[in-house]
């Protein structure tokens, strides 16, 4: 599957978020109304979305102008701090509840890195899995709707370690039903090794047949997450970072 670069990290900003795609020379419009901005990047391509009453010269200028470069140039990718049009502009509004963060966005290629650690039984949403599903323990933190949603497929396509006849690690399209997106939750205490790659590997395998590309997104700060990205050999990552409000 050949496309551009900047294609898989606006996927996803629109996936997570709502875009808008940018016209003549408006910038791409971001319609998660808690969003500000959403500036995806990565090595060889970034994109820019803006709330609607935003204005993107303005914004672009003013963090050119409070920085030592020249105000022509662009930014140089910078994966582990914030993009210095968003630090602006959180800085510019007026609301102290104003926050930049961000994440990194890996890609699943087509095919997953063969060796991953062997996961205690696995369950997939087939029928048969959801069968099985059905006599499972329900996890302390999943409500009784909630686990009878996912368990019937009512949530999309999904995989779960199991072991004591409880669930130890699932993986599912996450809570904002993200296009393409794998999220895991780990009810409870895992057993060695841990099953999350076998589990989102797993998940992958499902999920492949319905969606065009596969993302895995991550906050900096999880390292059990970017480690799961490491054993199954995901693309490399771009970086997603939003003010939000």
């Amino acid at each position: 599957m050949i496309w551009d670069e900047e294609r898989p990290p606006a996927l996803e900003a629109d996936a997570i978020h709502g875009l808008t795609p940018a016209s003549g020379n408006r910038t791409a419009t971001v319609r998660d109304k808690a969003v500000r901005a959403v500036w995806a990047w990565s090595p060889r391509a970034r994109l820019l979305a803006l709330a609607p009453d935003i204005d993107a010269p303005a914004l672009l200028h003013d963090s050119d102008s409070d920085s030592d470069s020249d105000s022509d140039s662009e930014q140089e990718y910078t994966p582990d701090e914030p993009p210095r049009a968003l630090t602006a502009l959180a800085a510019s509004l007026d609301d102290p509840s104003a926050v930049v963060a961000g994440g990194l966005c890996f890609v699943f290629p087509e095919q997953l890195a063969a060796h991953t650690p062997a996961p205690p039984p696995l369950l997939v949403s087939n029928a048969e899995g959801r069968r099985a599903a059905q006599r499972l323990n329900r996890p302390d933190n999943w409500q009784p709707g909630e686990w009878a949603e996912l368990i019937r497929g009512e949530t999309d396509e999904w995989a779960m370690a199991v072991h004591d006849n409880s669930p130890v690690s699932i993986c599912f399209p996450g809570i904002e039903r993200h296009r393409g997106g794998g999220g895991y939750l780990t009810p409870g205490r895992l057993p060695r090794p841990p099953p999350r790659p076998a589990v989102v590997a797993a998940w992958s395998r499902r999920e492949r047949r319905n969606k065009e590309v596969l993302f895995h997104s991550t906050t900096a700060a999880n390292h059990a997450s970017r480690s799961v990205a490491h054993t199954l050999g995901l693309t490399p990552p771009s970086w997603i970072w939003r003010v939000r409000t």
